[in-house]
């Protein structure tokens, strides 16, 4: 059953991970501001952190997930994930979500927006709570 294939993935919360991918992500956002034509964002840049995390979870690697990078304008480009559980036919669920951020003037802000900063139990960075 689709329950039996999902629960054979260990899927564990790692924040070490985690915190690395969003600092990562975090760090590009200053290219991912999308407010052209001053801003036009470099998606790409993001999806190369995503790409390097999903990785050991492709089917090229033994995983379950089919992994699409699709680009139809140079550099803004997107990721299309299935998850194939080998019997199920159909969709299982629909997540869209996005890359690009608002433009962040860093003179208004207290904390470098282009930079994870971690505080305590606080995280700070444009985009630190986007599309979780």
């Amino acid at each position: 059953s689709a329950t039996a294939a999902v629960m054979a993935v260990e899927l564990d919360f790692n924040e070490e991970r985690y915190l690395k991918l969003l600092t990562n992500l975090i760090g590009e956002t200053k290219n991912l501001q999308d407010n052209p034509p001053k801003f036009v964002p470099e998606e790409d840049r993001a999806i190369k952190h995503l790409l390097e995390v999903l990785k050991p979870y492709t089917k090229e690697n033994g995983g379950l997930l089919r992994v699409d990078h699709v680009t139809y304008v140079e550099g803004r480009g997107n990721l299309i994930i299935e998850y194939d559980n080998g019997h199920e036919k159909g969709t299982m669920a629909f997540i869209g979500s996005h890359l690009d951020v608002v433009p962040a003037n860093p003179e208004t802000w207290e904390r470098d927006p282009f930079r994870l900063t971690i505080e305590g139990d606080k995280l700070y960075g444009r985009g630190t709570t986007d599309c979780l």
